[in-house]
């Protein structure tokens, strides 16, 4: 294991790395024992990790909406994409609607004061350099949902035709009768799902394309099938060797990883399946050798976490082999992805 940053009074939860050009990154993480507030820390490196120091405050990537004086950017989520044009691409986590409101963390609950008609959201393009591009806000072509709250994690793919497509999740307030115990013992009030978005003009518009919504259909499986805790939802996408489209989405902090498979460009997806193991924010990386991996992080928040890779040698997810884990102390058990160097 290659140690980047090691502390000795916290720890690194939620990292959101940035690959710029050469051998220099921009870094995201909270620290905390995730128990709490967990304050943000930004830091660059210009020798491909080996050392790191805090980010200057006039950083391109250290940005805010424009709208809003929430917080600087967190990496550890939104969307996040390296385009065949060389830039570094992004959907931001938050609406603009939950952006401007959250400040006021008094008026409910995360996803209670997000709850919006017709959303809108952040698009934003630097180099690699880390220069700042552009940014502007649009609202996804077709959504059907009435009134929800929304979210990201994933990777942004870019296809051989241009197209952009990403995932992106929804979440429903339930009435009370609806209500259910976590495996955490937490009442959860809510109901989460994937849908897939694409943009056909490199990020200017987008349009809605398909759900995942665990609860219609989990009632396909049978009984040896553990039932998910929360829905679908950090989603991460991949194009596999085969030239499928890979997207695997975390149920919950116990239960398992679920995957959907798209075989024409992403216009039509797979009833997702079991992938047999547990995961949060899996994170996809097809390697040059022609093998799938899918990094993630199993258990719920606590400590020790084990964090995780499950390997396919077919390239495609057909098949995963049985887990290594590389991580079992503290954290959250979140992992953010690069290749570099062979």
């Amino acid at each position: 294991i290659d140690t980047w940053l090691d502390l000795t009074n916290s720890v690194i939860n939620f990292p959101g790395l940035v690959e710029l050009d050469g051998n220099r990154m921009f870094l995201t993480y909270h620290l905390g024992r995730h128990g709490g507030h967990e304050p943000l820390q930004t830091v660059v490196s210009d020798d491909a990790g080996s050392t790191w120091h805090k980010a200057p405050t006039d950083h391109p990537l250290i940005d805010r909406h424009p709208a809003t004086e929430r917080n600087i950017l967190d990496f550890s989520s939104g969307v996040l994409g390296y385009p065949k044009d060389g830039s570094i691409v992004r959907i931001d986590h938050d609406t603009v609607e939950l952006a401007q409101s959250w400040r006021d963390r008094t008026s409910g609950s995360y996803h209670e004061v997000g709850q919006v008609e017709n959303p809108t959201f952040r698009f934003r393009r630097w180099s690699k350099q880390g220069d700042v591009i552009g940014a502007h806000d649009f609202k996804v072509r077709g959504l059907p949902f009435k009134r929800a709250s929304y979210q990201s994690y994933s990777s942004l793919i870019e296809l051989e035709n241009g197209n952009y497509l990403t995932a992106l999740e929804w979440v429903d307030i339930l009435p009370e009768d609806q209500w259910t115990i976590d495996g955490r013992g937490r009442t959860r009030n809510t109901r989460i799902g994937v849908f897939i978005v694409r943009s056909t003009n490199q990020g200017e518009t987008w349009e809605y394309v398909q759900k995942f919504d665990a609860g219609e259909v989990m009632p396909a499986y049978g009984p040896g099938d553990r039932s998910v805790d929360e829905g679908f939802d950090e989603a991460d996408l991949a194009i596999t060797l085969s030239g499928d489209i890979l997207c695997v989405m975390r149920t919950g902090s116990y239960s398992p990883m679920f995957q959907s498979r798209s075989t024409d460009g992403g216009h039509t997806w797979s009833t997702p399946i079991n992938t047999g193991w547990q995961g949060v924010k899996p994170r996809l990386t097809l390697l040059p050798n022609g093998v799938l991996a899918c990094a993630a992080g199993r258990g719920s928040y606590g400590h020790p976490q084990v964090t995780h890779v499950m390997l396919s040698l077919d390239g495609n997810g057909e098949h995963w082999e049985w887990p290594f884990a590389f991580h079992t102390r503290g954290g959250c058990s979140y992992t953010s992805k690069m290749y570099r160097d062979d």
